[in-house]
């Protein structure tokens, strides 16, 4: 089987990361993927040229958020060539599936239409603006062999009870994220110059809106002021499209004194051992689908706060596998916290459930395996000429 992977973003990221991991287990299946890509950044196909895998670019360039009017003007006029040679190439390179891995991966899914190829869409998000998450989902119920979710979650924004999908969650190295063979041995202290006896509170993740940055910066001066000193490493890109925010988050931080305690990081490539050396890792999100750094912190068996956002209710359970909290409140990021840090030995009891249940759960095979079933639904139902909307059940 041959299937092209069409991804919206050209760039190095989570979901690019997790197609190049699936695509190299589907490889030991006998699956062989083809990754398509919009204009732009090179990163991604360097870095999947270099596995051994082929990479096209027929075009277009990357769909943006609405605000983008000049961008999306370029990308609406060179739309309608670009999927008809992406069609072309589907039917050149004898692709048995196309897989839409994202959300706004429209053009693939026209063009798998166009070239009379089962389509398995994949939805991975719960933040597209309107109007593009109704086109993206009525298109999907129109054209979609298969409809995919990255968690539950995400079909709870996009679809209703009506609308058959299945949920393949994204998979996390328990390998690469195994604390019996990974550990920081003070290295983090002493880069940031934090004495043994203050804790370390730390979190993963681009700084972005999205991520929660800010109420993080407002828990942590409460718990500043309940227990003293406190560490907080950040790491995650600080992207130049959102620097309006990281200098919101500078001026909030000198706000709340928080100057010798919050550290920017920038990105890092050490997760692991940042993991590690992390007493509590915080998830302070106010939206998300299933986001990875959950699922590493998991492999990780830290200790995990985290807000109820999504699909991460899905990921783990409050109480058994780590601390849940609302998003967007402080008061209760910063209790959860305080807890975290008064019980070690919850700590370890929890962080070690979260670590057999994400070998279980989310492991690369497994995702591997759910990719080549939904593969196969998709050729299945292409065949009996099922469309999507014409199915009742979920």
């Amino acid at each position: 089987m041959r299937v092209l992977n069409s991804l919206a973003d050209p760039r190095v990221g989570g979901p690019q990361l997790r197609a190049l991991a699936v695509a190299t287990g589907l490889r030991d299946r006998g699956i062989e993927t083809v990754f398509h890509l919009p204009d732009g950044d090179d990163a991604f196909e360097r870095m999947a040229t270099d596995e051994g895998f082929e990479v096209v670019r027929p075009g277009p360039s990357q769909m943006r958020p609405p605000p983008n009017v000049r961008a999306n003007a370029r990308f609406a006029a060179r739309f309608l060539p670009s999927v008809a040679r992406l069609a072309s190439t589907i039917e050149r390179r004898e692709i048995d599936v196309v897989h839409a891995s994202m959300t706004l991966a429209v053009p693939a899914a026209i063009a798998a239409r166009r070239a009379d190829t089962p389509l398995a869409w994949f939805f991975n998000d719960t933040g597209t603006p309107w109007p593009l998450d109704r086109v993206a989902a009525r298109l999907a119920r129109a054209t979609a062999d298969e409809i995919a979710l990255a968690a539950d979650a995400v079909g709870d924004h996009f679809f209703d009870d009506a609308v058959p999908t299945r949920t393949v969650y994204p998979p996390v190295d328990v390998d690469a994220f195994d604390p019996s063979s990974v550990a920081d041995e003070g290295g983090l202290r002493e880069e940031l110059g934090v004495a043994d006896d203050v804790p370390i509170v730390g979190t993963v993740g681009n700084v972005n809106p999205v991520k929660g940055h800010e109420y993080l910066l407002r828990a942590i001066a409460r718990v500043r002021d309940r227990i003293g000193p406190v560490a907080v490493p950040i790491a995650g890109k600080l992207l130049d499209s959102r620097q309006a925010y990281a200098d919101r988050l500078r001026r909030l931080r000198a706000r709340l004194d928080l100057a010798g305690t919050v550290r920017f990081l920038g990105h890092r490539s050490d997760v692991p051992r940042l993991l590690s050396a992390f007493d509590v890792f915080v998830l302070p999100s106010v939206t998300e689908a299933c986001p990875i750094a959950v699922l590493e912190a998991m492999a990780m068996e830290s200790a995990i706060v985290a807000t109820r956002v999504g699909g991460v209710p899905e990921q783990l359970t409050d109480g058994t596998h780590g601390w849940l909290v609302p998003p967007a409140d402080p008061d209760a990021l910063a209790t959860a916290i305080r807890q975290a840090l008064a019980a070690p030995a919850e700590r370890r009891r929890r962080g070690a459930a979260a670590r057999r249940r994400v070998t279980a759960r989310f492991s690369t095979d497994r995702c591997v395996e759910r990719h080549r079933e939904l593969y196969e639904a998709a050729l299945s139902r292409s065949e009996t000429s099922r469309p999507i909307e014409s199915v009742s059940v979920r």
